[in-house]
């Protein structure tokens, strides 16, 4: 009978003793059967047993569901860091409900029923769940293909109609014109003075300002050139090649912006002798006090400070984005000028105004207004 621990130990005072267990299941039946590590006469000893059953592997069958979706997570090296720990995560939950079953005895039911219990649970939302479904899938689909399985067993089977748990209301508000103004007035003698700037009033993802290097920015021809991406992971900081295609893009900057960049680049120049051989920035155009890459956590904290300093509305660095896209699409004139804004994003056309269809209404009347002055 094949066995698979589940979860960490458990010490237990019985009878004079020190009992430790360890949750596990029949990867047969899918049933949950624990099992006794052992029993020790103080609770030291059986601490260290504890600990020690915490660091040795698990016990994975191969031809489980745990094994296949465990495989497929680690096989994905097309994704980035932060995709795969997304990825890793939900399999803790497919192991959790359906891992123990060998893949020859999962059935539609199986899927349904685990899917159904997530859902009731009230822990996970609609779209936690629909990326544990995602990876499960995926797996499955794998195996179809390598040959170990003759059908995937989550072909039709839909999410769950009813979720417990109540969707998340995002209110990512943008500020006003006014606001705006005030943020950049706040900010002006800030060190990320400009990082702010640009992120406000061009809508630069976080991960995109905080990798911008020198080399990025053309003088000349007052551009910016935007093709990495600096993302938290578990491990810290990891460079990325920009989210898609379209996210590597070149856009214009005003002359203040670029006034901005000058100012900057002799401050950093400044900072770099002061840091000697101990600069640590690389040719990074926004850097920490300790001449570090800005760590994303960071960045907000700041971000944070300075917003609650100007007495503004709360707003996150998508905030700020968010901001930025409304006013664009708000102020385009035409369908050419949509297109623009969406390259300034690295969005689709289709993406943007699916996004911020709140803000058609307004160009919608500037057009109509326009119809009216053709007119006369």
């Amino acid at each position: 009978m094949a066995w698979k621990a589940v979860g960490d130990p458990t010490v237990q005072r019985q009878r004079g003793r020190w009992v430790v267990r360890l949750d596990g299941i029949d990867t047969e039946t899918g049933k949950r059967r624990p099992r006794q590590l052992g029993s020790y006469p103080s609770e030291r000893k059986a601490m260290a047993a504890a600990r020690a059953a915490l660091v040795e592997e698990p016990i994975v069958e191969r031809g489980t569901v745990g094994w296949l979706v465990r495989r497929y997570v680690e096989s994905r090296s097309d994704v980035s860091t932060g995709t795969r720990q997304q990825y890793a995560w939900a399999v803790t939950h497919i192991a959790a409900g359906l891992g123990a079953i060998r893949l020859d005895r999962l059935d539609r039911d199986d899927i349904r029923k685990w899917l159904g219990a997530m859902a009731a649970d009230g822990q996970l939302s609609k779209r936690s769940i629909a990326i544990c479904r995602f990876v499960l899938r995926a797996a499955l689909a794998d195996a179809v293909d390598e040959g170990l399985l003759p059908r995937s067993p989550a072909n039709r089977v839909p999410m769950p109609r009813t979720i417990a748990k109540p969707p998340t209301v995002k209110e990512t508000n943008a500020w006003t014109d006014t606001e705006v103004r005030r943020f950049l007035a706040t900010t002006r003698h800030h060190r990320l003075a400009t990082a702010f700037r640009i992120e406000v009033l061009y809508g630069l993802r976080r991960s995109e300002l905080l990798a911008l290097r020198w080399d990025d920015l053309d003088l000349e021809e007052s551009t910016l050139r935007i093709d990495e991406g600096l993302v938290a992971v578990r491990t810290g900081i990891e460079w990325s090649n920009g989210k898609t295609t379209r996210s590597r893009r070149t856009i214009p900057l005003d002359p203040e912006s670029m006034a901005g960049f000058t100012l900057r680049r002799r401050e950093q120049a400044e900072e770099r002798l002061d840091a000697g051989p101990d600069w640590t920035g690389e040719d990074l155009v926004f850097t920490s006090q300790t001449w570090t890459p800005i760590l994303p956590r960071s960045f907000d904290r700041t971000l944070a400070l300075v917003v609650r300093h100007a007495e503004l509305p709360r707003l996150t660095s998508h905030g700020l984005r968010h901001t930025a896209a409304t006013h664009m699409v708000a102020n385009a004139k035409d369908l050419g000028e949509l297109q623009a804004v969406s390259e300034i994003l690295g969005h689709s056309v289709d993406i943007l105004l699916r996004i911020y269809a709140h803000a058609l209404p307004h160009a919608v009347r500037s057009v109509s207004d326009r119809i009216g002055e053709r007119a006369g």
